[in-house]
């Protein structure tokens, strides 16, 4: 079963300009990330990896602040201001730290606590799905004064 599923990622991340692929399901998960060349490992490769994908734990993913739906996210309030948040901003819960706009409808993206923008994760003026990564983040180094 899993040998067909990762197969079929692969597939999938051949017909797309996809750089990274992450599956779960069920407690397995299964993560690859495509060469800057674009090679993917094919067939016999493909079933090699699938036993190793399921014995290794799995890694620890960064913390991320996520869509909370569908649509277009702009990284400030307005086209003519600069980004809300750039990389190494210490921002407090709550905090917005970009915008989604559905429908003309514009919701807040906010902080989910004091933390550290590592690195924004989508551009301004691109779509976005639900529960797609934006931002990553990490604690605050002094929570307290946030």
């Amino acid at each position: 079963m899993i040998k067909k599923r990762l197969k079929e990622l692969l597939e999938f991340a051949q017909t797309t300009d996809l750089q990274e692929v992450v599956w779960e399901k069920n407690g397995v998960h299964i993560s690859f990330r495509r060469a800057a060349s674009g090679a993917v490992p094919s067939g016999d490769a493909a079933a090699a990896a699938a036993p190793a994908a399921q014995t290794l734990p799995a890694a620890v993913e960064p913390a991320v602040i996520r869509s909370t739906m569908v649509g277009t996210f702009y990284r400030s309030d307005s086209p003519d201001r600069p980004p809300l948040v750039v990389e190494g901003t210490v921002v407090a819960a709550g905090q917005p730290v970009g915008a989604i706009e559905a429908m003309k409808i514009m919701k807040d993206v906010v902080s989910p606590g004091p933390c550290r923008i590592v690195k924004a994760l989508v551009a301004n003026g691109h779509a976005v799905e639900y529960g797609q990564p934006l931002f990553e983040i990490e604690p605050a180094p002094d929570s307290e004064h946030v």
